[in-house]
């Protein structure tokens, strides 16, 4: 554990052992609506722990780096979509709610702006990827940390939502509305273990942000010390909303 995860591992183990949780407020920017969401001792533990992280983890470090967006001026380049707005909920149903799911997706992209990127963040069952989107030019970028080509869902739930993205902005009259999106399956550091795959897509994100696309494409591997860094910038963070906790 490094030194920025420790004020919260103590804080965890003395406060909230308990039941008390540590509300984050998630802007409409990332979620479609202003709402909270609530981190528990287990989200705690499991974090500060390398283990399986929920979607709320993955909510708390998008909230983080849109603001480093805003700080560094590029808060028109790119958006965050909430993971649990896409996502399905049962992966035993073939559809699994893909018509809400894919309107979801629609109401972000519904007045993008040329060169806007989106970064998608998708559990496929108990695996996280990273789909960003650029609308404009109807390409899908997929980051698969275990470099697996299956993308079944998520390409359906893309085609459908971009198909209708067309139509609403008038790029149905140029190109048909069943004409496939596509994709690109990209070169991304690869998880060696079966847990990882949760912080892989934060510090995805994170290098898109900060390094763009093609300084993520060229790393092969996360050392323990890229994940650290991570992991405390998530720690930092939270400890901001100790105040919230309830």
């Amino acid at each position: 554990m490094n030194r920025a995860m420790k004020p919260l591992a103590y804080y965890a183990h003395s406060s909230m052992r308990q039941g008390n949780q540590i509300e984050v407020p998630i802007p409409y920017t990332i979620m479609g609506f202003d709402m909270p969401v609530f981190l528990s001792f287990e989200d705690i533990y499991e974090f500060i722990n390398l283990q399986e992280i929920s979607a709320n983890c993955i909510l708390v470090y998008m909230r983080y780096l849109e603001e480093l967006c805003r700080i560094n001026g590029q808060a028109e380049k790119f958006v965050f979509v909430s993971p649990s707005l896409i996502s399905p909920v049962r992966t035993d149903t073939e559809d699994a709610g893909r018509r809400e799911r894919a309107d979801n997706l629609l109401s972000f992209l519904r007045d993008a702006p040329k060169e806007r990127l989106y970064l998608v963040p998708h559990n496929r069952g108990r695996h996280w990827v990273l789909g960003v989107i650029d609308p404009w030019e109807d390409l899908v970028l997929y980051f698969d940390p275990l470099r697996e080509k299956k993308r079944d869902d998520f390409t359906e739930l893309m085609n459908m939502a971009l198909a209708d993205w067309k139509i609403t902005t008038g790029e149905g009259i140029r190109k048909r509305r069943d004409c496939k999106t596509k994709f690109s399956n990209r070169p991304c550091p690869l998880q060696e273990g079966s847990v990882e795959c949760g912080y892989f897509i934060l510090g995805f994100m994170r290098d898109i942000v900060l390094n763009g696309i093609d300084a993520l494409e060229s790393k092969q591997f996360y050392t323990s010390e890229d994940l650290d860094l991570i992991r405390g910038e998530w720690s930092e963070n939270v400890m901001e909303f100790i105040n919230y906790d309830v």
